[in-house]
């Protein structure tokens, strides 16, 4: 058969699969992710040999394709989130904080004592492994506006927050690999990349975000017609603050995440008596709009990175021996971590197990290993870091996935019960 007909029905049939998963396939015993991943199998060399990728060769592609999916999620998360900074300290920064710092910890010393790594090394796969997912997390994250449920906020602020705090950490890895300057006694590296970096970018994307948003709805508001292209302001927001961030040498994932924060408080902030008398609000439209199709966007995005994943994991095979440091990070690592996070918290002892139990990677995971392969990682440590990282997110997928609608249904039934 013609290689472009087999490409044309190979993803044809998946973008089909996608778009009957909230209908009949529901019903099926494994999650939509866990098919998307067996199509990658099927078209890598294992099935079909359409794909042929791995971390080494292929890392400029894969980092910009899981880059662009990670800013579409960082986006929405940030819009979901109640811009309340009482609400935030609560679990969110604890948990992109406390939490992830001590899983970094956790997983390098696994990487030092149990694998052999170096400490470099062993570093860089704690920051790799570190932060939770927001493309995969969808399910499990704030689902609208008035959503005010503990456990959904912070999943959702805990992987919109540490996808970008983990970034100086990843940084710290490289340069006790000696790729990347950290400065006498490390002053560089907690100056530079830690402080300044997490701090302008935050700032960087709340100006942006709020900036575009005003102007969005002054424009709007000043013609009889829609002036502004709600589809062409999502991909220019992303892109203007992502770049504004870089430019001024900080993280563009925290910049993007700050500035959907900073769209939702514009929308909550911006209510106007012209807008009550005609029982509509010019900005939480915008808001709501741009969330919609920013939706749209994570979804296709979503399927094709999972396809990207099943290609990848045939490259680099490892689940037989690594099984069980995904396991040890599961139900060891994370478990401590969260519960050492929100020791202070008012979360309920079910939404902190719940918590502690959704510690989702994912496509993040992979981005931060392909830019440390981008950065001239030997092939050996990309090899050795490739499997551990993919055979990580393959059985976050496997379980994750099948697990959280039913545990999702029995703490809404449970909550259900506790007020009634």
């Amino acid at each position: 058969m013609d290689e472009v007909a087999i490409w044309s029905l190979v993803i044809g049939t998946v973008f089909l699969l996608a778009a009957f998963a909230k209908g009949p396939l529901r019903q099926l015993p494994v999650s939509m992710p866990v098919i998307y991943l067996l199509v990658g199998i099927a078209i890598g060399p294992w099935g079909l040999g359409l794909v042929k990728l791995n971390l080494t060769d292929d890392a400029k592609l894969i980092e910009v394709l899981t880059e662009i999916a990670v800013l579409v999620s960082l986006l929405t998360a940030g819009m979901k989130l109640k811009p309340s900074w009482s609400h935030l300290r609560r679990s969110p920064i604890p948990l992109a904080t406390v939490a992830m710092t001590l899983t970094i910890i956790g997983i390098a010393a696994v990487g030092c004592l149990a694998l052999g790594l170096s400490l470099g090394a062993a570093v860089l796969l704690g920051a790799v492994l570190a932060p939770t997912d927001p493309v995969l997390a969808g399910e499990v994250q704030v689902r609208h506006d008035d959503d005010r449920d503990k456990l959904r906020y912070a999943l959702t602020g805990e992987a919109g927050l540490n996808d970008g705090a983990a970034f100086p950490f990843v940084m710290l890895g490289l340069g006790l690999l000696g790729l990347h300057e950290l400065g006498d006694g490390g002053w560089r590296w907690f100056a530079v990349d830690l402080v300044w970096a997490i701090a302008a970018g935050i700032g960087c994307g709340w100006i942006a975000g709020y900036g575009i948003s005003r102007l969005s709805v002054w424009l709007n508001r000043s013609t009889a017609y829609a002036a502004v292209c709600e589809e062409l302001l999502t991909l220019g927001l992303i892109g203007f603050s992502y770049g504004a961030a870089i430019a001024i040498h900080s993280y563009g994932f925290l910049a993007v995440f700050a500035s959907g924060v900073a769209l939702r408080c514009f929308a909550e902030d911006e209510e106007d008596e012209e807008d009550e008398k005609r029982g509509e609000d010019d900005a939480e439209r915008l808001m709501n709009k741009v969330a919609s199709i920013n939706n749209t966007f994570g979804e296709i995005l979503e399927v094709a990175l999972v396809v990207l994943i099943g290609c990848l994991l045939c490259s680099h095979w490892t689940l037989p021996t690594d099984w069980w440091i995904a396991i040890v990070m599961f139900a060891i690592i994370r478990p401590i971590s969260t519960y050492a996070a929100l020791v202070q918290s008012e979360t309920g002892a079910v939404q902190k197990k719940l918590i502690a139990f959704f510690g989702i990677r994912g496509i993040g995971s992979l981005y931060y290993l392909s830019y440390a392969a981008g950065k001239g990682l030997d092939e050996a440590t990309t090899d050795r870091l490739g499997g551990i990282v993919l055979t990580t997110i393959a059985l976050s997928l496997l379980i994750h996935s099948n697990f959280s609608t039913p545990l999702l249904s029995f703490y809404a039934s449970r909550a259900k019960g506790e007020s009634a």
